[in-house]
């Protein structure tokens, strides 16, 4: 490279940790370095980590090195130029210097020490249906690229200019972050896509850093005060941790994750370990519901993204409902198990009574609003706070009023598209049955998020306007900086869960996989398979489907019991049972 040279490495896919060259120049700043996750910013200044008041707060890192007499020296990025997420790395020559030799040391997951050494997986054999294998993997890596060791968080007050990326993630690490790039910190909402994909695709690793994310915010969690059991909003490394910021729905995610956790790893231990706080944060919101409606005024409103909030807010409640039935599930106490039923069914009774509009056929956001949200709706239908099949085919339909080619535009969030509320409407398609439509919205959304140039092509981004630009949030936070979008963010990977539990149709029903069942959902696929590891074991299905006959085998752990249900249309089934234990039940749906 000649002096005032500029040339870009694509590493081909997203990575993330320390990079390392040998140089030979005659100067000891032979150049600098810049790093970004999408081609549209790889070039002479860096994306953005840090405060958006401009588009180039990181610009670009020098390289100082202490050549020998032959002009030759060896490179590596250490501490705090730790750099998350980044798919394109770009030299700038500031004298004349050759560059070779270029790696990077990958920073992610580090309880993993085969990075491919995962045996889950998703796959179909159907030619046409190539890509959905291909989501499946950008969405599973999408999780492990924010499997963050600690000591990379981002420090606070940020670095300007350049970043700083050696906080305190949290006292129990790894943990499961929200974004490669950045935030990298642990945020409850997140949990409640990411928790779910990370311990289907990883298994033991996903659960460690599930499990060391719920622990920071059980460790966090608020004793004293007026609020008492509460979880943070977010974790360390945050400017709302560092505030103490509050929210009511991130609460409820808490919870909502922590029963994934527990279903998955069967670690009964833990859940004793944490009981008394898990049900102090239970109460909270017991104490919360309104006495006459049940419902939850929304005090709190911070919240994913969306620009309204308060009143018996529908995305709030619908989160509330679902934590008080998955929380009563877990507890051991028989009267505290139902008193919080009892809860969730008053609550879901005047959910409907107060918010649903028999007209649109929608929730509305609150008792007092004309905007029906894609949140709202989406978790209502997803949690089974509908009342008849015909209400929830009805939601379903409705939801995709606000698609247009590339995703939903969501109406709390206009002119944005959101992954993470997207992708909880994905799950609510498969568990309403309406197959069709959510493999639509998986190849539309998630496909241009993995196929468009501007992108990776290796992991799904944070969000997207609804024309498909990077310009996220832009009037709602970030400030019209389309490079601070984070381009691998682990709230963007419900496709993981949605191809294993909505169309493979598998899900756990008792604590650590002893009990499951499979409800399969190929739609126009004619084969499927799947695999994934609980803490009982390991679980493999495979399915094809001809002229409504189910060939299915699956393996499953020794000690589990399973129900199967297929559609009543279904005209012949054969399986072949692939473990030692009672008959699985067969049923129709």
């Amino acid at each position: 490279m000649k002096n005032g040279d500029v040339v870009s490495m694509d590493f081909g896919v997203e990575v993330g940790g320390f990079v390392s060259f040998n140089v030979q120049s005659q100067s000891t700043v032979p150049i600098s370095i810049a790093f970004s996750e999408s081609s549209t910013f790889a070039g002479s200044i860096s994306d953005d980590t840090g405060s958006v008041y401009t588009s180039d707060w990181d610009k670009a890192l020098e390289v100082s090195v202490n050549p020998d007499s032959s002009g030759h020296a060896f490179y590596q990025t250490t501490g705090e130029q730790f750099r998350g997420g980044f798919r394109y790395l770009t030299f700038n020559a500031l004298s004349d210097v050759i560059v070779s030799n270029i790696s990077c040391q990958i920073g992610f997951a580090p309880n993993m020490p085969d990075l491919r050494g995962s045996t889950s997986y998703f796959y179909t054999a159907d030619s046409d249906n190539e890509l959905l294998n291909r989501i499946y993997y950008a969405s599973s890596y999408t999780v492990q690229t924010n499997m963050a060791p600690d000591h990379t968080g981002r420090w606070l007050p940020q670095v300007n200019p350049g970043w700083a990326y050696n906080a305190t993630i949290g006292p129990y690490t790894p943990a499961l972050v929200d974004g490669a790039k950045r935030d990298r910190a642990v945020w409850p909402g997140d949990l409640g896509i990411a928790g779910e994909a990370a311990v289907l695709a990883y298994g033991s690793p996903g659960r460690e850093v599930l499990k060391n994310s719920l622990e920071t915010l059980l460790y966090y969690q608020n004793t004293t005060g007026n609020t008492p059991g509460i979880f943070p909003y977010a974790g360390p490394s945050t400017r709302n941790f560092n505030r103490g910021a509050l929210s009511d729905t991130y609460h409820a995610w808490t919870l909502i994750a922590i029963h994934r956790y527990t279903m998955n790893s069967g670690d009964t231990s833990w859940l004793s370990r944490y009981w008394p706080k898990i049900s102090a944060a239970v109460q909270f919101i017991i104490n919360n519901l309104d006495t006459t409606t049940g419902l939850e005024i929304q005090a709190r409103s911070n919240d994913w993204g969306r620009l309204t909030s308060g009143e018996y807010s529908a995305s709030l409640n619908a989160l509330n409902y679902h934590a008080l039935l998955c929380m009563a599930s877990l507890s051991n106490n028989l009267s505290q198990a139902e008193v919080w039923r009892d809860a969730a069914e008053k609550l879901k009774t005047q959910f409907n009574v107060l918010l649903w509009d028999e007209n649109k056929g929608l929730y509305k956001d609150n008792s007092s609003s004309t905007l029906y949200p894609q949140d709202g709706n989406s978790l209502a239908l997803l949690y089974n706070l509908t009342t008849t099949a015909n209400q929830a085919v009805t939601v379903s339909k409705g939801l995709e009023e606000n698609w247009n080619s590339i995703g939903p535009v969501s109406p709390e969030l206009p002119d944005n598209i959101s992954p993470f509320i997207s992708g909880v409407e994905l799950l609510a398609h498969f568990k309403a049955g309406e197959t069709d439509r959510a493999f639509e919205l998986m190849r539309r959304l998630w496909g241009y998020l993995l196929t468009d140039s501007k992108f990776t092509g290796s992991t799904f981004a944070e969000g997207l306007t609804s024309n498909g630009s990077l310009y996220y949030r832009s009037a709602a936070g970030y400030n019209y900086d389309p490079a601070y979008t984070s381009l691998a963010h682990s709230w963007s990977s419900a496709p993981t869960t949605a191809l294993v539990t909505g169309v493979i149709g598998i899900d756990i029903t008792e604590i650590g996989g002893a009990s499951w069942e499979l409800r399969p959902q190929l739609g126009s696929l004619a084969h499927a398979s799947a695999g994934f590891d609980t803490g009982l074991g390991t679980f493999e299905v495979s399915i094809e489907v001809a002229d409504d006959v189910y060939t299915i085998d699956i393996i499953a752990p020794a000690n589990s019991t399973g129900k199967l249900f297929l559609p009543a249309s279904y005209r012949g089934l054969r399986l072949t049972k692939g473990y030692e234990g009672p008959d699985i039940i067969v049923e129709t749906s």
